[in-house]
């Protein structure tokens, strides 16, 4: 697959970075290991909240989530160049669990009916990765691209970054003061977002393979792209 920019995400890039120079996020002009970190954090925020407009007429129960990871997807790259990396983990979770609960509740509307009509019911974060690792379209692939393993790790590792290891880590002068951008911590942030699009989008991919395809052949690139090469053979390949 070509490692030409796409025209559409260069051009979206741009604006957005005009965008944060114009708040005062990013310096003007940008130095440029920060014009890089940012290209990279955009270009995995933007697969996943393309599916908010090419995926059409979902059921409800199966749109909401959608419009969730594109929300939480659209607020990593400012939070990450503020130096809010606690946030940008949270919303990265976030995203994880909004493609199991699409995943889910897409098969299982009267959950999602019980769900909103009831505050006591929900389905537990263990559960939904049991159903996707047993889902007969997810399941099929796992042993060639185990998506749904590292969205569990990754999950993990996430949860244990959000709420602490240690005492210190709760301490509000400490915790305050991690507030602040830094290259080394901006590179690791658009790791874990890209490891967060690289399975997420394999999920959804596999989940709406028919709908994809019908997609043009530049948004199917920009979500392609966002895999590695062993997932683009597995979904090219699907039956």
């Amino acid at each position: 697959m070509s490692a030409q920019p796409v025209t559409s995400v260069a051009e979206d890039f741009s604006e957005a970075l005009a965008f944060l120079q114009e708040r005062g996020i990013v310096s003007v002009p940008p130095p440029q290991e920060v014009v890089e970190n940012a290209r990279r954090i955009h270009s995995a925020t933007y697969s996943l909240i393309l599916w908010r407009f090419r995926l059409r007429r979902l059921p409800t129960h199966g749109q909401v989530f959608i419009e969730e990871i594109a929300s939480d997807a659209l607020q990593i790259l400012p939070q990450i160049m503020m130096g809010y990396s606690k946030t940008a983990r949270l919303l990265t979770r976030g995203i994880v669990e909004n493609t199991l609960r699409h995943l889910y509740f897409s098969d299982h509307p009267v959950e999602f009916e019980w769900m909103n009509r009831d505050k006591k019911w929900h389905i537990k974060i263990q559960d939904l990765f049991e159903y996707a690792r047993s889902h007969p379209i997810v399941s099929k692939s796992e042993e060639r691209f185990d998506a749904i393993n590292r969205l569990s790790a990754l999950y993990s590792e996430l949860s244990e970054a959000i709420h602490g290891r240690r005492v210190q880590d709760l301490e509000m002068r400490l915790a305050l003061s991690k507030i602040k951008y830094a290259d080394a911590d901006a590179k690791t942030e658009a790791r874990v977002i890209r490891r967060c699009a690289e399975s997420c989008n394999f999920v959804l991919a596999l989940f709406h393979r028919g709908k994809m395809a019908a997609f043009q052949t530049e948004d199917r690139r920009i979500i392609l792209r966002s895999m590695p090469p062993q997932a683009r053979r597995v979904w090219k390949e699907w039956p």
